[in-house]
């Protein structure tokens, strides 16, 4: 008999949750960079083990509305809710802020039927008293069902939730082949892991106002993939800063979004980059939704 059920992940933004279902997973799903508010939609990570599939749903980090895709973000997170056999709320050990997640796990129901977990994460970075005092401190925050410490970076502790993870799910057929780990297609990756590339090669605000959409993705006949694709910015400023001096800065951008394409993707891919400015898009809802952000 087969087992099934969907986890969500929730937490403050840069808490780990990227880098904590791509380990679980064991393959690359979400974006992962060490900027804040990097993750834009509920990414599907999927791992089946034996009889049991679970569906992994990364969510952004919880945001002060400033726009309507902190709007779309933020109603993520409500929708993730919905249909969860259980949730991991995740902390970061290293930069503990209680007050923070209290607002954040206000959102969550304690008299649910989903089971919540909480992930202390980046075990690596502190000492074991500091485990302990972020034990206690979360006990008062939430009723967890139970508390795990794990480190992303030296994978370790994550098998512990698997297993558990393992025990809460309910008989049913599975919803995906088992040898999917994601449900995104290979054009939303290709989106995802250019905007990871922004984010490691630009600064302060203008990796976080580009949105990045596929405008051409096919094989050609050299068997080389072709991948067109448009970088939204918000200011004509922000569109110099993205090209560089003498094309240099898009340049470098395309060689490390194209080595991971080629990684990710298994293949040889020929990527071209356009830059456009869509003034204040992200205050815009109908381009917010152009741009592949709607629910």
């Amino acid at each position: 008999m087969t087992k099934f059920g969907a986890i969500g992940l929730f937490g403050r933004a840069n808490a780990g949750k990227s880098t904590l279902v791509n380990l679980l997973v064991g393959e690359k799903v979400s974006i992962v960079s060490k900027k804040p508010q990097t993750t834009r939609k509920r990414i599907l990570g999927i791992l089946t083990v034996d009889d049991c599939q679970m569906v992994f749903c990364d969510t952004p980090g919880l945001h002060s509305i400033k726009n309507k895709l902190d709007k779309y973000m933020n109603d993520e997170i409500a929708a993730t809710l919905n249909g969860l056999q259980g949730g991991l709320y995740l902390a970061d050990l290293s930069d503990l802020m209680p007050e923070s997640d209290k607002e954040y796990l206000s959102q969550l129901n304690p008299n649910s039927d989903t089971d919540i977990f909480l992930v202390l994460n980046k075990s690596d970075l502190v000492d074991e008293n500091t485990i302990n005092q972020a034990k206690e401190t979360y006990k008062e925050l939430y009723p967890f069902k139970e508390i795990f410490v794990v480190s992303s970076k030296k994978k370790k502790g994550h098998l512990k939730i698997i297993n558990k993870l393992k025990k809460i799910l309910i008989s049913g057929p599975f919803a995906f082949d088992p040898d999917y780990y994601t449900n995104q297609s290979e054009r939303e990756i290709a989106e995802e892991i250019v905007r990871e590339a922004i984010l490691k090669t630009y600064h302060q605000e203008v990796p976080h106002s580009v949105a990045v959409q596929v405008d051409e993705f096919k094989e050609r006949e050299n068997g080389k993939t072709y991948i067109s694709a448009t970088l939204y910015v918000e200011k004509e400023a922000h569109k110099k800063i993205i090209i560089g001096k003498n094309g240099e800065g898009i340049k470098n951008l395309g060689s490390v979004a194209r080595q991971k394409l080629n990684e990710m993707l298994e293949r040889d891919i020929f990527l071209e980059l356009w830059v456009k400015v869509r003034e204040n898009w992200r205050q815009n809802e109908q381009w917010v939704s152009r741009l592949g952000y709607k629910s």
